[in-house]
This record gives structure tokens, C-alpha cells and sequence, in this order.
């Protein structure tokens, strides 16, 4: 049987523990290149003629995933030590069993950064896995309800591929003249001073009758006026930047910073991020890098489901106290919710089995590695049967990790420049009460902190 990646490295981890036992297995370290080889190193002395038949053995089980000079080396091969003295990874869980796994990636390296821990500024990720979920709409709200309250808001689009917060809460003439893609391009290159700060951000008219929202858009004036580099720009945006001493800077630690230069101004109470829909760069920073309270917005549907299926899957695969803290910062929204008990109920429900089946991974995996039974995807299967009466009776109630926003007709098409009345809280707070009584909370930390 031809051997595919989602089994390629569980058959090298059972070569390697069944060739040289579970105290070497342990102590082993597992690299993954870019192209997706696999190699392992292991922390003994191991014979020329027993480590060609080893990777003979590794050709064999891994196919074309084996690396193809040397797959298993021990800890005298080319660049052996370095790789044992200091792995400078994060243990991961393969088939139930904890490894050492160094994920070498060209794209998609973000999502294999620690999280960061919370933050004194409260900050608040919006992310979804797929677009038209109204997560916009509810940073406009959000920040339109705690600017009510007297809070001064700073409000960041990193949505760069399809902006919205920019124009929803600045009027055209108030549209600074730098953005977030700006930021991201001039940051690696011409270097970013306080000037460039001061432009970057636009005064939304929601700050009017309360604290004052600044508002930094994905695009500023100067793109809209050189649209033709709008697209070079976004070609270069997500790269790494390298410092002059040869430091690499992650998309990650670059958008970190970005945040931090504005928080220590101190001209902020709480910052609200929009992320890009999907498992991008950009989103891997919002959700994990920042230290915000996240919300994961979705509607009640099956691409929803597999979406975060994905997502916790990958993350309850890494071991550490910083993934524990970031479980408690998570709250799923149900977007365009319907007004039906029954049916919030049932949607609840099913949100509520995303974070079960990643709370129990430990678990699970602790039952699987008893039974020497690896986990199988059916361990985080969701199941889009009708939910019964027990199951729903155990998801009613304030432990449902789950904020409802109703579907409205008025926010489908929704323009605050135009209709600013959209904005107030006599008509939101029907449609966005939960999200609101939620934002309290987050807030109330904030004041705490101060």
C-alpha cells in the first residue's frame, strides 16, 4: 500500500520505537523539510551497516517520503547534535504518542507559533473560516457599543484581500493615508517612524457622542490613489522581514508590534482586529500571536463544522500550557442565527462538540495509547444527525461557548456612512444583545487592569 502523507509520520514514529525502544523514541527528534520529506535523529550510536539497513527499512514504510540521504541518522550524523542539543520546537501528539517535531515550512509557519498569553490592553481577534459570516458588521457594532461607554477603540483591518471595516467606519475624507498593507510592506524596507503612525490611522465618526474610534483600514488614500501597486504591495506584504543582523521577523511578530506601537501611545482602552476569512498567514497571527480574546465566527452549516474541525485538530496536536491558556480565550459565534429556540439550540449543540472533542483530546489519546489504538478522525467527528433531547439538554445554559447574532435583514447590506442609525443602540442591541453582554465582560477586564 502506497503511503500518503497524513500516514507518513506515524509509520516513521512506529519504525523508529519499534527498532529502538520507547526510551529512545522519546528522546528522538522528527523533522518534516518543506517539501514534506521526513527524517528522524536519534539520540544514540548506531552502526554504519545497522543505519543502511534502517533507512532501507524507512525507504520501504515511507515511500517517497522518506528523506532521501540519510532518513535516520543517529547522534553522530551531519548536523545531529545541533538538532538534539536544542530542537527549539514544541512537542507534538502523533497516533496518540508525544513527539519531538520540527515542521519546516515555506507557507503556513505562523500556525506553529506558541500562542501568546493575554494581553493588559484587551484586545479582540474576529476570525471565521469563511467570509459573509457579518463578522465585519460586528466589529462596527462592537466598536460602536463600547465607544458608547466612554472606551477609546482602535479598530485594525487585517482583512488586506478583501477590506471592510475602513470603509464602514470612516467617512471618505477622514481615510488616513497609510494602511495595514502599508504598514506590513514599509516595515521590511523604509522602516516605520512616528509620522508614518499618525497617518495610519482615520477618526471614525462613531466617536462622536462617546470615546473616540480610530480606525486603521487595509488600504490607505495613497493605495487608492496608485491602485496599479495595490497588488505588488499584497504580493510582498506577508513576507518575513530580515534585520540587518540577520533576525527573521514573522508576519506574526511584525503585526504584534504593529499593535504594540499603538497600544504604548496610550491614546487606547481596547483594540478590535478584523482577521481575513480561512487559515491564512495573516489569520494564524490574529488568533494566535496577539494575546486577544478571539471570537470564531460561522453560520450553522456543514463547511463550518469541517473548517474548525481542521483548525483545533492542528492545534490540539501541540502540547503546552500556552495552548490550555488560549482554549479559555476562544468563543464561537453563531452568525446569522435564526430566531428559533429549537434551532439555536441545535447550533449550539453543534459548536459546543468543536471545543468538546478539543478539550478531550487528552483524554482521548490517554484511553488510545491504553488500548494501543491510534485516534482516528472519527474521534472529532462531528455528526450532522439531528441532535437528540439529552444532547440538547446538556448544552442549554451559560456554559455553551457560543454568542448568537440574529440574521436582520437591516445588516445584510450594511453601509453605517450612509446609515449611521445602524450603528445605534436602540437597533442593534436586539440582533447583537449576546455579542454585547459578552463585549461587558472583555471590557470590565480591561478596567480592572488599568
Amino acid at each position: 500500500m502506497t503511503t500518503r502523507f497524513d500516514d507518513s509520520l506515524p509509520t516513521l514514529a512506529s519504525l523508529v520505537e519499534a527498532e529502538f525502544g520507547a526510551s529512545a523514541f522519546e528522546k528522538a527528534v522528527f523533522v518534516r523539510d518543506a517539501s514534506g520529506f521526513l527524517s528522524v535523529v536519534v539520540d544514540e550510536e548506531v552502526g554504519e551497516e545497522r543505519l543502511a539497513e534502517l533507512n532501507e527499512k524507512a525507504v520501504v514504510v515511507l515511500g517517497g517520503y522518506a528523506r532521501s540521504d540519510d532518513c535516520i541518522r543517529d547522534r553522530n550524523g551531519p548536523g545531529s547534535q545541533r538538532l538534539l542539543v536544542n530542537p527549539a520546537t514544541s512537542r507534538a501528539r502523533i497516533s496518540g504518542r508525544s513527539i519531538i517535531f520540527i515542521d519546516r515550512r515555506m507557507v503556513g509557519a505562523d500556525w506553529l507559533l506558541s500562542p501568546r498569553p493575554g494581553n493588559a490592553i484587551p484586545r479582540v481577534a474576529f476570525a471565521s473560516i469563511k467570509g459573509g459570516v457579518g463578522r465585519s458588521t460586528a466589529l462596527a457594532v462592537m466598536a460602536a457599543y463600547l465607544s458608547a461607554r466612554g472606551l477609546r477603540v482602535l479598530a485594525i483591518d487585517m482583512d488586506l484581500e478583501s477590506p471592510g471595516i475602513g470603509t464602514m467606519l470612516i467617512k471618505p475624507s477622514a481615510m488616513p493615508k497609510y494602511g495595514t498593507l502599508d504598514y506590513l510592506v514599509e516595515n521590511g524596507i523604509s522602516g516605520i517612524d512616528e509620522e508614518f503612525l499618525e497617518n495610519a490611522t482615520g477618526r471614525s465618526f462613531l466617536g462622536a457622542g462617546g470615546g473616540q474610534v480610530a480606525v486603521m483600514p487595509a488600504f490607505g488614500s495613497e493605495t487608492m490613489e496608485h491602485p496599479a501597486g495595490g497588488l505588488a504591495k499584497i504580493a510582498r506584504a506577508y513576507l518575513e522581514d530580515v534585520k540587518s543582523g540577520g533576525e527573521v521577523v514573522t508576519l506574526t511578530d511584525q503585526i504584534r508590534e504593529m499593535i504594540e506601537r499603538f497600544e504604548a501611545t496610550g491614546a487606547y482602552d481596547i483594540v478590535l482586529v478584523d482577521g481575513r476569512a480561512g487559515l491564512h498567514e495573516t489569520t494564524a497571527a490574529v488568533i494566535l500571536g496577539i494575546g486577544a480574546e478571539t471570537l470564531l465566527f460561522g453560520v450553522d452549516e456543514p463547511q463550518t463544522f469541517t473548517g474548525y474541525r481542521l483548525l483545533l485538530s492542528h492545534l490540539a496536536s501541540w502540547e503546552g500550557t500556552e495552548y490550555e491558556d488560549w482554549k479559555q480565550r476562544i468563543q464561537f459565534v453563531n452568525a446569522k442565527a435564526s430566531a428559533d429556540p429549537t434551532s439555536q439550540t441545535e447550533a449550539a449543540a453543534r459548536f459546543n462538540d468543536l471545543m468538546t472533542a478539543f478539550d478531550a483530546r487528552t483524554e482521548h489519546e490517554a484511553s488510545a495509547a491504553a488500548e494501543e489504538e491510534p485516534l482516528t478522525a472519527e474521534d472529532f467527528d462531528l455528526g450532522w444527525a439531528a441532535v437528540e433531547d439529552d444532547v440538547v439538554n446538556e448544552v442549554i445554559g451559560e456554559e455553551v461557548p457560543v454568542i448568537r447574532i440574529l440574521d436582520d435583514a437591516r445588516y445584510r447590506a450594511f453601509d453605517p456612512v450612509q446609515q449611521p442609525t445602524l450603528l445605534t443602540s436602540d437597533l442593534f442591541e436586539t440582533t447583537f444583545g449576546d455579542l454585547l453582554r459578552w463585549a461587558d465582560t472583555v471590557a470590565a477586564v480591561g478596567d480592572q487592569e488599568k
